[in-house]
């Protein structure tokens, strides 16, 4: 995780996710996704990649 701007109580902060790869392993799969955090004005805070595994259906 990486913080790139100071972030204070009272800011306002937007987050998004974007998945960079999927990887099916039989009854699980591997979600990554790339993660971005802006605050009220707009200026990035926040950037770091998050792996998840998931179950598939």
């Amino acid at each position: 995780m990486k913080f790139s701007k100071e972030v204070h109580a009272g800011d306002t902060l937007y987050s998004a996710l974007e998945i960079v790869s999927l990887n099916p392993m039989g009854d699980i799969g591997e979600v990554t996704t790339n993660v971005t955090v802006h605050n009220q004005d707009g200026e990035l805070v926040l950037s770091d990649q998050h792996s998840y595994l998931l179950r598939t259906a």
